[in-house]
């Protein structure tokens, strides 16, 4: 009996030693696996863009690295996805920054930073102000800036019809609903509307009952897919620019192979250099939509936005002075 204890005993060595061993094979056979958290539904350019960027990266690392994507807020909102990035527990996404952290993090929202894609490409890429502001504060929070990428201009999306819409400085009589955040709100009484805080999940609601006349926040895009049925006017302004980050964990980062980290970056700058061109193509494409649906579009010229632009630089920018410092707009300023 004992000897046949003895030899069960060490047939359950062998087999310890012969798992332990194999372990490590089989996981290096499988490779990495990074989870990508993105906040759009799985039909928008920035979702789609992460599956391009995830078909790149794998075929230049030979599957080594897998790519996970998870699209349409499954991994939590922004908010909670951005301090998961930080933790590491979450390793990478395409998502709004929160300010909460630090508020400097909200610059590239700044109004009329650019009127067109091509300029805010410029203003939202390595090398200008702006980007190296939003580089330096995430690297301090324990996060890589990969890119940042370009959803698009925000316009005015309105049940009735504003007076003198495109007129800087005359009044509206209207009331809009803004995000209760500072350059909105600032942005929006300096073009002539009276604003409320109204929570986004209940602004379709407020607009159908005429508890506000409409909103601002949001590209000819989302005015089409959410609002289409409530407001009869659009008005593209391009005063604001919705832009969302390609950030992973800084350790990570640090800890992957030069070759990887290249074949990331490559992958990364295609989508991000052409979301800002394509995000033009993208505004005009659902202008029709919506004057398909019946809503009206009120054009703004060149001349007119140029006006409006150095009506919120010369009267919003040096409120927001006390937000992000003075000495900080003087520089994006000349970086203009």
């Amino acid at each position: 009996m004992r000897k046949g204890f003895l030899a069960a005993a060490l047939l359950g060595i062998m087999a310890t030693v012969f798992c332990t061993t194999a372990i490590p094979d089989m996981a290096e056979a499988k490779g990495d696996k990074f989870k990508v958290a993105g906040i759009s539904a799985p039909e928008y350019r920035g979702t789609k863009s992460l599956y391009a960027i995830k078909d790149k990266f794998e075929a230049a690392t030979d599957g080594k690295i897998e790519l996970d994507v998870f699209p349409a807020n499954q991994l939590g909102d922004y908010t909670q996805v951005f301090e998961e990035i930080r933790r590491g527990s979450i390793e990478m996404g395409l998502i709004f920054l929160p300010s909460q952290f630090d508020v400097m993090l909200e610059v590239g929202s700044l109004p009329f930073l650019g009127s067109t894609g091509e300029e805010m490409k410029k203003q939202l890429s390595p090398g200008s102000v702006v980007y190296n502001i939003i580089d330096k504060s995430l690297d301090k929070l324990g996060v890589k800036l990969l890119r940042l990428y370009g959803d698009g201009f925000i316009g005015v999306g309105i049940a009735k019809k504003p007076s003198n819409p495109t007129d800087p400085s005359a009044d509206k009589d209207a009331l809009i609903r803004v995000a209760p955040v500072a350059v909105y709100k600032e942005t929006a009484e300096d073009m002539g509307f009276r604003t409320t805080n109204i929570p986004y999940a209940d602004t379709y609601s407020a607009i159908q009952t005429g508890v506000c006349d409409g909103w601002i926040g949001g590209s000819s895009q989302i005015n089409y897919l959410s609002f289409r049925d409530v407001i009869d006017y659009y008005i593209p302004y391009n005063c604001l620019f919705d832009q969302t980050a390609y950030i992973i964990n800084k350790k990570l980062w640090e800890s992957m192979k030069p070759e990887e980290q290249k074949a990331l970056l490559d992958a990364v700058n295609v989508e991000a250099d052409k979301s800002f061109a394509d995000s033009t193509t993208e505004d005009l494409e659902f202008q029709k939509k919506l004057e398909g649906a019946g809503v009206e579009i009120i054009e703004v010229s060149d001349e007119e936005r140029a006006a409006l632009a150095e009506h919120i630089r010369a009267t919003t920018w040096p409120k927001l002075a006390k937000t992000y410092g003075e000495e900080t707009l003087e520089k994006i300023k000349k970086d203009l």
